[in-house]
């Protein structure tokens, strides 16, 4: 976008994108996140909570990656990996700051081990 064509924009002023609250909305922001996950029942119960908590709050898995500590066609504990993208800094934080995701760090005693951080 140009700066003469954000002029025209009568819902903005010129320079309004510059404003920090413009650029967390207007930024995609990404969660980072491995996970060790020791056991399948684990697995499956975080591939069925907060998996669809994820995408229900706007996230979107745009890459995983999956280290198994085994062979076996089950679970045997490892880590998985993935990329989550969002369609705003704000988006992002949001989530991170919910009451419901708070609960789960808590719950799995993991407020000291996961941060956020946006550039």
């Amino acid at each position: 976008m140009t700066a003469e064509y954000l002029a025209k924009d009568k819902y903005l002023p010129p320079c309004a994108i510059f404003y920090p609250e413009y650029l967390d909305l207007m930024t995609k922001s990404y969660w980072l996140k491995k996970i060790s996950i020791p056991n399948s029942d684990l697995f499956l119960e975080y591939i069925r909570t907060v998996l669809p908590w994820i995408k229900s709050v706007g996230g979107v898995i745009v890459k995983r990656d999956l280290i198994q500590e085994s062979t076996s066609n089950e679970w045997d504990g490892g880590q998985l990996g993935l990329v989550i993208e969002f369609e705003s800094k704000f988006a992002a934080k949001k989530a991170f700051y919910s009451e419901v995701f708070q609960k789960y760090l808590q719950s799995r005693n993991l407020m000291e081990l996961v941060t956020i951080s946006t550039l």
